[in-house]
């Protein structure tokens, strides 16, 4: 599905664009400079204009304000965070690059894309009875 959350993540990876998306060495997870995300991607609502005609988020950007609630989308479709890695962080800058895999998101593997789903309290229920899981319509955020 085009408008799925790692449909996009996908789009923008993959975006030469896009610098503060990367995959990692073996293209097995993406990596995230969490301060040029915030400026690049994340659709601010501009204050004087409270948002109006003309102030929406780029083509290419999330649907979402904070870079919490782009996290919360990852852990959603079943993204871990790998610990320990630091990347090209500078010494004292608390953003620095963060890594996240998902075992279905693959550089090389568009296909598997359709196999990451959204985790439901009723999927996380059929995972651990090691039945399929089905996928939850985009939400509205999404579309």
């Amino acid at each position: 599905c085009p408008g799925t959350f790692p449909a996009k993540l996908w789009r923008l990876v993959n975006s030469p664009r896009v610098h503060s998306l990367r995959w990692d060495s073996q293209g097995l997870g993406v990596r995230i400079d969490r301060s040029l995300f915030e400026r690049e991607l994340l659709s601010q609502a501009d204050a004087h204009t409270g948002g109006g005609e003309g102030t929406g988020p780029a083509p290419d950007s999330f649907q979402a304000t904070h870079f919490g609630s782009f996290v919360r989308q990852l852990n959603l479709y079943g993204f871990q965070k790998v610990p320990g890695w630091v990347g090209a962080a500078v010494p004292g800058d608390a953003g620095g690059w963060l890594h996240f895999r998902n075992p279905n998101f693959r550089r090389d593997c568009p296909d598997l894309l359709l196999r990451i789903k959204r985790l439901t309290r009723a999927n996380r229920q059929r995972l651990a009875a090691g039945l399929e899981v089905r996928s939850r319509p985009p939400s509205r955020f999404q579309r």
